[in-house]
């Protein structure tokens, strides 16, 4: 039998998406372990605030470079292309909860690293937009 109170409290958090807000300050405390972790967390806040307002800039701990490298450990000889296995694997390690699973290339299991770059960006951004929207 469920509890209404418990069922109430799993909406309202999944509703205001607060544990991905804490998920995803608590990373970015552990990655930065700034000095003030109570100014840090404060100004983390405001930036997805500004984020959510604006619909860009939201706080990452991944930037181009390392989907770049991600990239370029699944493609180390350079080919130009990878599976689509890998592509799925990687956008989900990364954190990506929403990816398009029918990526440009899939129907010769070749995808390109513009594809994955794409897919991982917009994947990130929508992960890291934990402020529900207005």
């Amino acid at each position: 039998m469920d509890n209404p109170g418990q069922d109430e409290a799993k909406e309202y958090l999944e509703k205001h998406k607060i544990l991905e807000l804490f998920d995803n300050i608590t990373a970015s405390l552990v990655f930065q372990r700034p000095e003030n972790p109570k100014e840090f967390m404060i100004q983390e806040i405001k930036q997805l605030k500004e984020a959510r307002t604006t619909q860009m800039d939201y706080p990452c701990l991944f930037d181009d470079s390392n989907i770049m490298s991600v990239y370029g450990m699944l493609d180390p000889t350079k080919k130009g292309f990878i599976t689509l296995t890998q592509y799925k694997e990687a956008l989900t390690a990364l954190g990506c909860k929403t990816f398009d699973p029918c990526p440009v290339g899939m129907e010769f299991d070749r995808i390109s690293q513009d594809t994955f770059t794409r897919e991982a960006k917009m994947g990130l951004k929508r992960s890291s937009a934990t402020v529900a929207p207005l």
